[in-house]
């Protein structure tokens, strides 16, 4: 019998996904994907090979031209030229230049240590419920929480981070938005103009900070040195833009998809509530119960090899599907329980090896500061439509709330 070929994309798999990722890790370690603009690869499954594709930098690479390939070869041919900086960032990069890019920024997020900003992100979200609630009490209707707090709250922190003047921050959150909300084929040309936008407004903050260092994210990374090398121009922009994408959206859909699902739990959400040092387990359950990435950016091996009874071609794609890993039963009593006192929880979420998240502190400390202040300020916030009509988002290869109306009880 032919093996099936799974779709990830559609609603009913956003609201349901445990059916089909059992059937999944039922396949074999691993099944046959596809994707919209991207076409057909192998996805690997299950935990413990998931973990060792990760962390094998001998034979499973990144870039092509570490397979011999041309570069930009795992690129699909409608991918406009203009956006080659974006290829050039550590996260499609390997061995030497992974590692010399990585400790470069490592240096840069050192000087904007997360734990002493969260004051500053906590102000941040403050202000944003006091909007929410201000227009809730004049409107007397429902709010959408991913417009009010969910996608506006990471932008708002990353615009912190990288230090962007306040003038010009309506902007580039304008053009961020459009980025974010691009799922279709037509959308995804428009995504291409709003990026080039921030491409260009990057380059000019760049140039600033080589003139006049100011505090912030551009500004560490112009003077990160690391054994006498710097990054380049198109590497700092790579980075940048690595950090809208990866971590803005990825926050977006924690933050909305977890409160719609400790929503769905009460008990959990009380406990949750009655004792807040619980709260990083949560996340951390959210991550794994959730998996807002759901894969990792395709991988390659060097060489033809047979690899746990599949052969695989040299530069043939193959990619970490994180979401059947985060609840592969192998590694996780009962995985499609929800459970924030869950422990121990390894899960996957944020990758594994090398090119593990860099963000993900970032992302953890977002996500805690938006539980702890809208469910203690809205102690009764509940959904304003039924679980089943909620919109889950269509971005590709993510799992989070397209709009979340809520009551601020």
């Amino acid at each position: 019998m032919k093996a099936r070929t799974f779709e990830i994309g559609s609603q009913e798999y956003k609201r349901d996904p445990y059916p089909t990722l059992a059937e999944m890790l039922a396949q074999g370690p691993l099944v046959r994907m596809k994707y919209p603009f991207i076409g057909r690869f192998w996805a690997v499954t299950r935990y413990d090979e998931v973990n060792e594709l990760l962390r094998d930098r001998e034979t499973f690479v990144r870039d092509p031209r570490t397979a011999g390939l041309k570069k930009g070869a795992n690129l699909p041919w409608w991918f406009p030229r203009s956006l080659k900086p974006m290829t050039e960032g550590m996260i499609i990069r390997d061995e030497p230049d992974h590692r010399r890019l990585r400790s470069l920024v490592e240096q840069a997020f050192v000087r904007r240590n997360v734990e002493q900003l969260r004051p500053r992100f906590t102000a941040i979200a403050t202000q944003m419920l006091d909007d929410l609630e201000t227009a809730y009490r004049q409107m007397g209707q429902p709010v959408d929480l991913v417009a009010g707090l969910a996608r506006p709250f990471p932008l708002a922190v990353i615009c912190e981070l990288l230090g962007l003047p306040r003038a010009d921050r309506p902007m580039f959150v304008k053009q961020a938005e459009r980025i974010a909300n691009s799922p279709s084929l037509v959308g995804m040309f428009k995504m291409f103009g709003s990026i080039r936008r921030i491409m260009g407004y990057t380059r000019e903050q760049i140039a600033a900070a080589k003139r006049a260092p100011q505090e912030g994210l551009i500004s560490a990374l112009v003077a990160a040195e690391h054994d006498g090398q710097r990054m380049s121009e198109d590497e700092m922009l790579s980075m940048i833009l690595l950090l809208l994408f990866a971590g803005h959206i990825t926050t977006v859909h924690l933050i909305g998809a977890g409160i719609y699902t400790l929503l769905g739990y009460p008990e959990q959400q009380q406990a949750l509530m009655a004792d807040w040092s619980q709260v990083g387990g949560a996340v951390d359950e959210m991550l794994r119960y959730l998996s807002p990435v759901q894969t990792t950016k395709p991988m390659m091996p060097i060489r033809d090899i047979h690899w746990h009874g599949q052969p695989l071609k040299r530069g043939e794609k193959i990619l970490a599907l994180l979401a059947a890993a985060n609840v592969d039963p192998r590694r996780f009593d009962d995985p499609e329980r929800f459970d924030i006192k869950r422990h121990p929880n390894p899960h996957v979420a944020f990758g594994a090896g090398t090119h593990i998240c860099l963000g993900l502190k970032l992302a953890v400390a977002e996500t805690e500061i938006a539980l702890e202040q809208l469910l203690t300020r809205f102690p009764q916030l509940e959904l304003a439509i039924p679980r089943d009509q909620v919109r889950w988002s269509r971005q590709p290869g993510t799992r989070g709330m397209e709009t979340l109306p809520v009551r601020l009880w």
